[in-house]
């Protein structure tokens, strides 16, 4: 018998592509053989996720909406082409089922699937979904997502909506304490605050907690700091913290987030879609301060759900590193200094887990 062939479409960044590995995963063990393909975006950052995996890889030549009327030619040329490499590949592989990961690069081969009548599905992990989303609901089979508030923003669409949580990698909520020190050089009498500024570098995330370095020199005795920095931004973290107190682990990227969390006592992040579901599912209270510059608050109406459950604080972006540092002042380093709150988080984040999405997902995908 042949072995079922599934089609994982989208990418563009790990919010992305993180949830659907994980998906990948569970697949695999409920279907061993099972061969899964990724069609994804033409990024640096698809190529570094995907080929440490045993996944292939077919990048698309799709792009994003273009802002400006110059870039429609290129946009329509490449939609062209990503329609006509999406109609081969769902003719050519004939899926058991193809899964849209969200956004732009999942659209050519979900439309090509859902013409051809496979079974496709769609994750949609953000509060709000957005304009690829809600075009891509009219057309697949099921909509997997993170919130419950998302249901409303799918309009007619709001019935094939799945509220199962954010998938997580399981190996991410297994990491082992001890062993996450002696990786990153962190002392076992310290408490850990983990400052997560993305794969691209929140810069004033990286500012604010440079700001903040006085205050956090009062913690020293019981707290110490693992930052990842982004790329390009450790070296400039480093010199800033050179003589500090308390003790300052920075990197640029970190390929061990199960160990990270594990570390952590404390985040201070994004509310990145997929960040809120790793917090959700390793049970991590956070403070967060989500992106400033959506239209529609996407990372703060992320972050709201585990706010209301008491796992998390979230603190606005003000884009200017002294009115950020004030804002931290006032709930981080709050949280910091008092056991009895960061305690109260804990708890609230670990009763908000939801660790079963990705198997959720994949049981729909193999018919199970």
């Amino acid at each position: 018998m042949d072995r079922p062939i599934y089609i994982f479409a989208g990418g563009g960044t790990g919010g992305h592509l993180y949830p659907a590995l994980a998906v990948a995963d569970d697949l695999g063990a409920l279907a061993p053989g099972a061969q899964i393909v990724f069609a994804c975006s033409r990024r640096e950052i698809d190529r570094q996720i995907l080929d440490p995996t045993p996944h292939a890889v077919v990048p698309q030549p799709t792009r994003p909406l273009p802002r400006s009327l110059r870039g429609w030619g290129a946009f329509a040329r490449a939609w062209a082409d990503t329609r006509r490499l999406a109609r081969n590949m769902v003719a050519d592989l004939r899926p058991a089922a193809v899964f849209g990961l969200g956004g732009y690069a999942a659209a050519g081969v979900v439309c090509a699937a859902a013409r051809a009548g496979v079974r496709t599905g769609l994750l949609s992990i953000d509060a709000v979904p957005g304009l690829a989303n809600r075009y891509l609901a009219r057309r697949v089979d099921a909509v997997f997502a993170q919130f419950d508030a998302t249901r409303a923003a799918y309009g007619r669409c709001a019935g094939k909506v799945r509220v199962v949580g954010c998938p997580v990698r399981r190996r991410l909520v297994d990491g082992d304490r001890g062993e996450a020190r002696r990786l990153f050089g962190l002392r076992d009498d310290r408490k850990t605050l983990l400052v997560m500024a993305g794969s691209q570098g929140a810069t004033n995330i990286n500012d604010a907690v440079v700001a903040l370095r006085g205050d956090l020199d009062t913690l020293a005795g019981d707290w110490q700091v693992l930052h990842l920095t982004g790329a390009g931004k450790a070296d400039a973290v480093r010199a800033a913290y050179a003589d500090a107190e308390i003790r300052h682990v920075a990197c640029e990227f970190c390929d061990r987030m199960d160990l990270a969390y594990a570390a952590a006592d404390l985040v201070l992040c994004r509310g990145g879609a997929s960040t809120i579901g790793e917090l959700s599912a390793t049970g991590t209270p956070a403070v967060v301060m989500p992106y400033p510059h959506h239209r529609d608050r996407q990372q703060a109406r992320n972050a709201a759900p585990l706010a209301s459950a008491g796992a998390a604080a979230i603190v606005s972006d003000a884009c200017d590193p002294v009115d950020n540092a004030e804002a931290l002042r006032g709930t981080l380093i709050a949280v910091l200094a008092d056991g009895s709150r960061l305690g109260a988080m804990r708890s609230a984040a670990g009763a908000a887990t939801r660790p079963d999405a990705a198997a959720h997902i994949a049981r729909w995908l193999a018919g199970q």
